[in-house]
């Protein structure tokens, strides 16, 4: 049986709007950090992994969305909002990485996001596709 709930990602309690979603999420969950890895005369790789995994998740916007539109994603994403100035959410998401298929949540911070627009039409801003890359903590 599925833990899944029906939802991809959860910024605080409100769940994000998956209506604009363009594009496939991509969620790169439980990431391996090594802290020390090397090749040795052999060429053996030789790894230490940290036992601390850590997630990425990129959403992408549908085109032509309109300001309020936007707004309506942020605000979503404002729920779950830890620290203005880093750009830190608590987000709780879908983890499919092998044996855990199961909601996870963390504090990840928000990248620099880049804005382009389509069109300005009776007064409204309409925006191209916009991508949200999530790094945890």
């Amino acid at each position: 049986m599925s833990n899944f709930q029906g939802y991809l990602l959860k910024f605080g309690d409100t769940i994000f709007p998956h209506k604009y979603l363009a594009k496939k999420p991509t969620f790169t969950p439980n990431q391996r950090t090594e802290a020390e890895a090397y090749r040795d005369g052999n060429n053996d790789l030789h790894r230490v992994t940290i036992n601390n995994h850590k997630s990425k998740l990129e959403v992408t916007i549908v085109p032509d969305i309109t300001l309020e539109q936007k707004i309506e994603i942020e605000n979503a994403m404002y729920s779950g909002l830890e620290d203005i100035v880093g750009r830190k959410y608590l987000i709780t998401f879908w983890n499919d990485d092998v044996h855990v298929n199961d909601y996870r949540a963390g504090s990840f911070y928000l990248s620099d996001v880049s804005y382009s627009y389509t069109k300005i039409k009776n007064g409204t801003l309409y925006y191209d596709a916009i991508t949200y890359t999530f790094v945890e903590y």
